[in-house]
Parts: C-alpha cells; structure tokens; sequence
C-alpha cells in the first residue's frame, strides 16, 4: 500500500519549490525593469538586459533540474505499489 503521508510530503516539497521559484524570478524581474527605467545609454541597455538573461536561464535551468527531480521521486513513490507487483520477486 501506498504510503500517502510520503507522497504528500513530495507534493508539498513540489508545491513549496515551484512557489519559491515563481516568486524569485518575479523580484529578478521586478529589479531588472527597476534597473531598465533608469537607463540611459544603448550599451548600458545591452549589459543590462544580458546580464538579465543569463542570470535567468542560469537560474531556469537550475531550478528545473531541482523541481525535475522533485517530480521523479514524487512519482517513484506514488507508483511503487504497482510496480512492486510487476519486479520479481
């Protein structure tokens, strides 16, 4: 039998990490548009916005590996009565 207390435990840490991430990247955006207005040149622009970006994928990436992760053992866990009685024994 499933333990159900485990799987929710995994979905909260899901929830919980897909909510810090949907909050960072709103303040890193909320900075970078703060940091845009005061712009006054196209090459500050430029370094602004490239730095913005990849510090954004950078961030992306990272978080999707960590939430991807989540997920996998999320599913290890909801699925393990069925694919128990699938392995020999």
């Amino acid at each position: 039998m499933t333990d159900f207390t485990s799987v929710q435990k995994q979905l909260t840490a899901i929830t919980t990490a897909q909510t810090d991430f949907a909050k960072s990247s709103f303040e890193a955006s909320k900075a970078y548009f703060e940091k845009l207005a005061g712009v006054k040149s196209p090459d500050k622009f430029v370094e602004l916005t490239t730095e913005y970006a990849k510090s954004a994928q950078e961030t992306f990436v990272s978080e999707a590996t960590k939430i991807g992760e989540l997920y996998k053992t999320f599913a290890q866990e909801a699925f393990r009565p069925f694919t128990s009685s699938f392995l020999p024994k």
